[in-house]
């Protein structure tokens, strides 16, 4: 895996402020899927949210239980 050069947050802020249909994509280089193949996904979140998608994430796979809400008794 290559290192990337850490750039500084006013370079993506630039980057952010650029319309979706004014950006220049001529200078990307060309990829092919095996450019891709250990590429990381990732998605700015807060630390409540990574929990909650975490506990989510268990839940689905039931290494967790969701807590046990009792059924309506009937009247």
């Amino acid at each position: 895996m290559s290192i990337r050069p850490i750039k500084p947050k006013e370079y993506f802020r630039k980057l952010l402020d650029i319309p979706e249909d004014q950006i220049d994509y001529t200078d990307s280089p060309p990829t092919t899927a095996a450019d891709w193949q250990d590429a990381e996904i990732l998605f700015p979140v807060s630390p409540e949210e990574f929990r909650a998608i975490k506990k989510f994430i268990l839940t689905r796979r039931g290494k967790i239980q969701p807590p046990c809400v009792p059924p309506n008794e009937p009247e």
